[in-house]
């Protein structure tokens, strides 16, 4: 047959080997073309290529005549050798997710493991190699991932990594599946975070929050981040920081952070406490600011608006209202102690010194002062130091301030008064007090310790410095009662000079003894009353206490040094009213003060207070109304109505003249408030004239009314200094003699006097005189002197002549007038001849001056 090897090849006949595998590969594929290769199809397929392959024949041109072909029966149906793939444990996660063709080995049995080069020859895929872009072409988006094991999801999470941008669909795919497995189920990419052992805690807190299920994840998950962040799964902190801020967000609008929300928190914050996860500052802002913490008032505030109580506030507890956070087994419960730093890493208070704030504000004093105990005070002097550190030294809260004010509750030695109200003792003050004198803080009750709170006591208004205490002090004064306390007192005052500002402050006390007495007003007491008038009426303050306090009484509390105009206006009205006769020396030092203080004001305040003025009663004085009293400017007159009256209607003056009160100014006072003369009072009738008598007019010089009595006169009111009487007031004495017209009758002028008084009665006196000066008229009377009548006439005539010219000059003075009485009936003796007026005068030592020759020689100009 070999030499006809053309022939049979022409034929047809197949003579090489390359031939005789296309042949009988074509034929295989026809064959499964027409119908399924039989299992033993297959295998006689492979067991041909083991032989091929085993002898070391080739193998090409028969796989390639049957690789691709449909005839290898695979789960996802008939498929060529090529792609389909050989299942093997490395497939197993793959098969979870994707629609892979694996070969069928329940049809080809166990068998179809021992062809695994044949297989693989053909195009099988034979183990995962890393065949990531087969597990997403394949990758079953219909397919329920819910139950993906470990294996699996990192098997996608590497397919991720691996192909890159090519796994853009897979990755929008798995977005839409819930296929990761929480601790709450399986749920969507974006609702989950994967584990983190450092800051996972974070997700416990509300329990609302998706976490990759630790015994899904184990730490294989941790090498995937990027992959996991690309599916939206929460990786980072910061990422997982900010969902958590929007969680707690909600909470907080719902009040619903519970206690084991709280604790859960804290206790993370106490995990995180030295990593390098660090609350992102919106969440940190969130947390210090928002009113999530429920406090023992049962509002909720931001944790900088709470306390976490603790044995330091247990003292300031009783004075205040502090939002402490709520420790109550029905809210946080005694387990938040356990957190008292991560408390005060959200911005809770903690500490007592941090502190001050909340005391400011919540400060609340109760209505029973007695119960606030000195460690409460001590303690909230703390406070105070630690707000003036805080803030500016020297300023502290208003509203504060307010309410430490307003209520009485430091205890001073005597009860409980406000800051304001209260000084605190110490040796400077001890210089001039007591510590029970005055409104000192009680350092029995506080102890010495409180002397170390100097500043903060006088931040809250006490009184330090010995040199203002003077109001608090003086407002203190009216609770003692023991002189020699109140002494100290007025002694302090007056050295710092206290001025008071109302006139309540002003009292002045009055001892009866050592323990007792009364407080008065200044206005019912006075310095000195040295007459010793007012001793019944007014409190003598020069009785009880030393000369500074008297000058400090005067001073500052506006007590008199003397009594008032008024004073004596009133007392003297008390001796108007009661009737009874009052002391000589009463009377003088009454008028004394008056003429010592004599001005227009005091005249009109004692004529229209004094009802009634003295008259002489013997060794008393009696008071008259004023209207049935008179001055007695004229001594012949008042003569005359004496002797007729009873009582004297004649106003009292001090006989004889006193040098503090002279009779001249008293009789003015008198003038001043009312009281008339008797010259202008008196009702006059000339009887002499009614019986025919006639009077002759006649010149001066005719009844020795010339310049000899004028310079004997003047010579006297000259050399008398008791009398004070200037050149002035002598000329005006003269000046009345010159303008005297005289009247002159053969017999004595008898005249008719009358005088009404208010009772309705008239008193009618008579005289009749052989001189007589009627000063209200200027008109002198005198009987015509007959020198033949002897010396008996002569010498009555002087007498009646000196008498009325003393009387008349000198009216107002008395106690002189009997001496120039006696000049003027001398110089009368004398005829006033004026060598021998000269003589008698140089014999009584008693000259005239330039002012009165002057005088003279204008009165007597042709003598």
């Amino acid at each position: 047959m070999n030499e006809f090897k053309e022939e049979l090849k022409t034929m047809g006949v197949m003579f090489e080997y390359k031939e005789a595998c296309e042949f009988i590969g074509k034929r295989l594929m026809s064959l499964a073309d027409s119908s399924n290769l039989t299992r033993n199809n297959v295998f006689s397929i492979l067991n041909f290529i083991k032989f091929l392959r085993e002898n070391y024949l080739p193998l090409d041109s028969f796989i390639q005549s049957i690789s691709g072909g449909r005839w290898l029966r695979t789960l996802r149906g008939d498929r060529s050798p090529d792609g389909s793939v050989l299942f093997d444990d490395e497939w197993k996660a793959a098969s979870q997710v994707s629609d892979i063709p694996f070969i069928d080995q329940e049809f080809y049995g166990g068998e179809i493991l021992c062809f695994k080069t044949e297989l693989k020859l053909l195009g099988v895929i034979i183990g995962f190699n890393k065949n990531y872009q087969l597990v997403v072409n394949c990758f079953n988006s219909s397919a329920n991932l819910s139950s993906l094991t470990e294996e699996a999801f990192t098997l996608i999470l590497r397919c991720i990594r691996s192909l890159g941008n090519s796994s853009g669909e897979l990755i929008r795919c798995l977005k839409e599946k819930k296929c990761i497995k929480t601790n709450r189920g399986y749920k969507f990419p974006r609702e989950t975070f994967l584990y983190s052992p450092e800051w996972s805690c974070l997700l416990h807190v509300f329990n609302s929050l998706s976490q990759i299920d630790e015994n899904f994840s184990g730490t294989s998950l941790l090498l995937y981040k990027n992959e996991l962040k690309q599916l939206g799964i929460v990786v980072a902190f910061e990422e997982a920081a900010k969902v958590f801020a929007r969680e707690f967000e909600q909470h907080v609008l719902s009040l619903s952070i519970r206690k084991e929300n709280l604790l859960l928190f804290l206790e993370c914050c106490r995990k995180l406490k030295g990593t390098p996860y660090k609350f992102p500052s919106g969440l940190k802002q969130t947390i210090r600011e928002k009113k999530w913490l429920r406090s023992c008032f049962g509002d909720y505030r931001s944790p900088k608006e709470c306390i976490l109580f603790g044995p330091d506030w247990e003292l300031i507890s009783p004075i205040t209202l502090l939002p402490f956070i709520d420790e109550s087994e029905s809210c946080y419960g005694k387990n938040i102690y356990d957190y008292k730093n991560e408390l005060k890493g959200v911005g809770v208070v903690t500490e007592f010194h941090e502190g001050a704030k909340f005391v400011a504000s919540g400060i609340r004093f109760p209505s029973n002062p007695s119960t606030v105990t000195s460690e409460s005070v001590l303690c909230l002097l703390e406070c105070t130091r630690n707000m003036q550190q805080q803030g500016k030294k020297d300023s502290l809260p208003d509203a504060f301030l307010k309410r430490v004010h307003s209520h009485e509750w430091l205890k001073r030695y005597a009860g409980y008064r406000t800051p304001d109200n209260c000084c605190l003792f110490d040796s400077k003050w001890g210089s001039f007090l007591n510590q029970k004198d005055g409104p000192f803080i009680d350092e029995g009750f506080y102890g010495s310790g409180i002397s170390s709170y100097r500043e903060e006591l006088h931040a809250l208004g006490v009184t330090l410095n010995v040199e203002n205490g003077c109001r608090l002090i003086a407002g203190y004064l009216s609770s003692h009662s023991n002189f020699a306390t109140i002494v100290r007192i007025y002694r302090y005052l007056s050295e710092f000079k206290w001025e008071p500002d109302c006139d309540s402050a002003k009292v002045i006390w009055i001892p009866n003894g050592k323990e007792d007495g009364e407080w008065v007003s200044p206005k019912e007491c006075v310095i000195h009353d040295k007459d010793g008038l007012f001793g019944a009426k007014l409190n003598v303050l020069e009785k009880y206490y030393d000369l500074r306090l008297l000058s400090f009484f005067s001073s500052a509390l506006d007590v008199k040094s003397h009594p008032s105009i008024g004073d004596y206006c009133q007392l003297w009205k008390e001796w108007e009213n009661s009737g009874r006769k009052i002391t000589l020396a009463n009377c003088c030092a009454f008028w004394a003060y008056i003429a010592e203080h004599w001005s227009s004001k005091a005249e009109k305040t004692l004529a229209e207070s004094l009802v009634k003025v003295p008259v002489d009663a013997g060794s008393e004085i009696s008071l008259l109304r004023k209207c049935d009293v008179f001055i007695a400017d004229d001594l012949q007159l008042k003569d005359l109505f004496e002797k007729s009256s009873s009582p004297s209607i004649f106003v009292w003056y001090p006989q004889p003249n006193l040098s503090y009160l002279p009779r001249r100014k008293l009789l003015e006072i008198y003038r001043k408030i009312g009281v008339r003369n008797i010259s202008e009072s008196v009702q006059k009738q000339e009887i002499s004239l009614l019986v025919g008598m006639q009077l002759k007019p006649v010149n001066p010089k005719e009844v020795l009314i010339g310049r000899g009595l004028f310079k004997l006169i003047l010579g006297f009111l000259a050399a008398k200094p008791s009398l004070k009487v200037e050149a002035e007031r002598r000329h005006e004495s003269m000046e009345k003699l010159l303008r005297l017209s005289i009247y002159e009758a053969a017999a004595p002028v008898e005249i008719s006097y009358s005088l009404p008084l208010s009772s309705g009665d008239t008193v009618i006196v008579k005289a009749c005189r052989m001189v007589r000066w009627e000063k209200e008229s200027s008109k002198l009377f005198t009987q015509k002197l007959e020198r033949t009548g002897g010396h008996k006439k002569l010498i009555e005539y002087a007498t009646y002549f000196a008498e009325v010219i003393s009387k008349g000059v000198l009216w107002e003075d008395e106690d002189h007038m009997f001496e120039l009485c006696e000049l003027i009936k001398l110089g009368c003796l004398l005829d006033f001849n004026e060598e021998a007026i000269g003589f008698l005068m140089k014999t009584k030592n008693l000259q005239i001056f330039k002012e009165d020759e002057e005088f003279l020689a204008s009165a007597f100009p042709l003598d």
